[in-house]
C-alpha cells in the first residue's frame, strides 16, 4: 500500500485539478466561488459586539461550508482523474466469498505492551477483528469510501436581515468568509486523508483473513441456508425463495495445535 501515500500528494495539488475537465468526470458542481459570497450591501455606522459576534459567526459558518465544498470538488475531480489507479490499488471482488460475504476486516498490531502498577504484558502480535462479515448485493468500492463527507453543492446565502449593512460590517463580513473558507478547504482535506485510512484499513483487514484463513488461525462464519419451495401472502408469491443466514460470526482460533505451518 506504499503507492498510496504517493498518490495523496497528487490528489492534494490544487494545480494537479486545475487541468481536470468537469465533462469528461461527469461531475456536475454548482459549488461558487469565494468571492460570491463576499460582497454585500450599504453605507457606514460602528459594529457593536452583539453584531459583530452575530457576522463573524454567520460569515464563518458560509465560508466553512463554501470553502469545503470549493476543495471537495478538486478533489472529487483528482479521484475521478486517478480512477483506473484506484481501481487496481483496491480490488474488493476477488475477496467476496463464494457465498456472497464481505469478509471481516482484521487490524493487526506489532510490540504492543499494556502496563500498570503490578503488572507489564507484552505480545509480538496483536489480531483483532474490527469488523464482522456481512452479506453483500456488490463488492464494495473505494468510491464508496472515499467520497464520504465530500459535497459539490452550492451553500444558500442566508437572510437579507443578517447580511452586513455597512462598510465597517462588511469588513467583519469578509474577514469571517476568508477565515472561514480557509478552514473549510483544510476540513476537506482532513476528510479524505481520513477516508483513504479507513478505505486502505479495510482493505488490508479483508486481505488479512485471507491470509489467516489459510493458516487455520481463524474459523469463517458459519453460513446456513434453507430453500423454501413457495413464500409469500394473498397479495405477493415466491417462488423457490432461498434465504441465507450468517449463524456464527467468524473468531480467532486460539489452540495453536490447529495452525498450519508457515512456509517460506
Amino acid at each position: 500500500m506504499k503507492k498510496i501515500f504517493l498518490l495523496l500528494p497528487v490528489l492534494f495539488s490544487t494545480m494537479g485539478v486545475a487541468q481536470v475537465n468537469d465533462d469528461n468526470l461527469g461531475i456536475n458542481s454548482t459549488a461558487k466561488p469565494m468571492r460570491d459570497y463576499l460582497s454585500s450591501n450599504n453605507n457606514s455606522h460602528d459594529v457593536d459586539d452583539i453584531k459583530y459576534s452575530m457576522l463573524k459567526e454567520i460569515s464563518e459558518t458560509i465560508g466553512f461550508r463554501g470553502g469545503k465544498a470549493e476543495r471537495s470538488v478538486e478533489l472529487l475531480k483528482a479521484l475521478e482523474k486517478h480512477s483506473s489507479t484506484l481501481d487496481m490499488m483496491y480490488r474488493f471482488e476477488p475477496l467476496i466469498s463464494v457465498e456472497g460475504y464481505a469478509p471481516p476486516v482484521i487490524v493487526e498490531a506489532r510490540d504492543v505492551a499494556h502496563i500498570t502498577d503490578e503488572q507489564m504484558r507484552t505480545g509480538t502480535r496483536v489480531y483483532e477483528i474490527i469488523k464482522p462479515a456481512r452479506f453483500v448485493s456488490n463488492p464494495p468500492s473505494w468510491r464508496q469510501y472515499l467520497k464520504v463527507g465530500l459535497y459539490n453543492s452550492a451553500i444558500e446565502q442566508p437572510e437579507l436581515a443578517v447580511l452586513p449593512k455597512n462598510l465597517k460590517e462588511r469588513g467583519v463580513w469578509k474577514e469571517g468568509i476568508i477565515s472561514g473558507w480557509a478552514k473549510g478547504r483544510e476540513n476537506a482535506d482532513d476528510v479524505l486523508r481520513s477516508n483513504f485510512s479507513r478505505l486502505t484499513r479495510d482493505y488490508n483487514g479483508m486481505l488479512r483473513y485471507s491470509t489467516l484463513l489459510q493458516l487455520n488461525m481463524i474459523k469463517p462464519p458459519v453460513i446456513s441456508q434453507k430453500i423454501l419451495t413457495v413464500t409469500g401472502s394473498d397479495e405477493r408469491m415466491i417462488l423457490g425463495d432461498k434465504v441465507k443466514r450468517i449463524d456464527n460470526k467468524a473468531t480467532l482460533e486460539l489452540n495453536k495445535n490447529q495452525w498450519k505451518p508457515t512456509i517460506k
